[in-house]
């Protein structure tokens, strides 16, 4: 027995690792165009199907009102915990849309000078 383990663990040549289906690069293109088809309908079904699961699931959730409590209570607990993150992240993405507007304003004003420029060369 030992020879015939040695013997086999001496001649074993490890399998090299493949690469996966959605590595693929220019080397290694995907086998089957039909393959990520199948893949993306398998996606697409398992999405569904978590969906409507999901929804009934939630459905009879929201019956007992005993659940609907403690999902408030532990929404309350954690919005209490984080609500410097909380405040911080609002206040950043008011700040940020603001210099959003700020930004698409000035692109406007610019394109309606160019705009005039256009028209009073066209006049001339």
């Amino acid at each position: 027995m030992n020879q015939i383990t040695t013997r086999i663990g001496a001649n074993m040549i490890k399998p090299k690792k493949s690469k996966t289906v959605a590595k693929h690069d220019a080397d290694n293109p995907p086998l089957f165009k039909g393959d990520m088809l199948a893949k993306a309908i398998v996606i697409s079904v398992s999405v569904s199907i978590i969906n409507h699961t999901g929804k009934a699931v939630f459905k009879s959730l929201a019956r007992h009102s005993l659940i609907v409590f403690g999902l408030g209570v532990t929404t309350g607990y954690f919005a209490h915990k984080y609500r410097k993150r909380l405040i911080k992240a609002g206040n950043q993405a008011a700040d940020e849309s603001k210099q959003f507007v700020l930004r698409q304003r000035e692109n406007l004003l610019d394109l309606l000078a160019e705009n005039q420029d256009d028209a009073e060369d066209q006049e001339h």
